[in-house]
């Protein structure tokens, strides 16, 4: 009984080049185009990583976030937070990779937007909430952590509502058949 099986990745040029193009799409949408928050910013980041997770190839997926995320955070002055920001975004693109592992398994993985991906908006909205929370916590205090939490909501769905229109936009050009990754 196979529980998990890896997805085999072509490492290709091609690859390579999407995975920057992504980790730069997340460090500039996550650190120019933002919303100030008491201790830091909401941004339209979270979008390009969920994009990238329905995109890229697992390993590449979680690459792509960890780095855009970190170099966002040290390209907008936030240094502190590159670390947690890099566990934190490699950390949302799991859920996207276990739908998708369902959606490959029923050979329905040809779109960006499918109605499955909801829940991996639940679940990656539930990481980045209680990732920061940690981290919050870890580096202020409790206070801080449980004032912090309506900021990383409002980032979570700002990131849901961009990735579903920029998917849908996506999906009408059909964009997955046309990168072939």
């Amino acid at each position: 009984m196979q529980i998990l099986k890896a997805e085999k990745t072509k490492f290709s040029g091609k690859t390579m080049a999407l995975t920057a193009m992504f980790a730069a799409l997340i460090t500039v949408t996550t650190a120019f185009i933002k919303i100030p928050a008491p201790l830091g910013y909401a941004h339209a980041g979270d979008s390009m990583v969920y994009l990238a997770a329905c995109v890229l190839p697992a390993p590449f997926s979680f690459i792509a976030a960890a780095i855009g995320g970190a170099l966002a955070d040290l390209t907008a002055g936030y240094a502190v937070w590159a670390i947690p920001t890099a566990i934190i975004k490699a950390l949302n693109v799991l859920p996207f990779f276990f739908v998708r592992m369902i959606l490959k398994k029923n050979q329905k993985d040809d779109k960006i937007w499918r109605l499955p991906l909801l829940a991996a908006l639940v679940l990656t909205t539930a990481v980045t909430v209680g990732g920061y929370f940690i981290a919050d916590w870890l580096l202020y205090d409790s206070a801080v952590a449980f004032g912090e939490i309506p900021f990383n909501l409002v980032q979570s769905a700002v990131g849901a509502v961009l990735f579903s229109a920029l998917g849908a936009a996506l999906d009408s050009i059909k964009f997955k058949q046309r990168i072939h990754l």
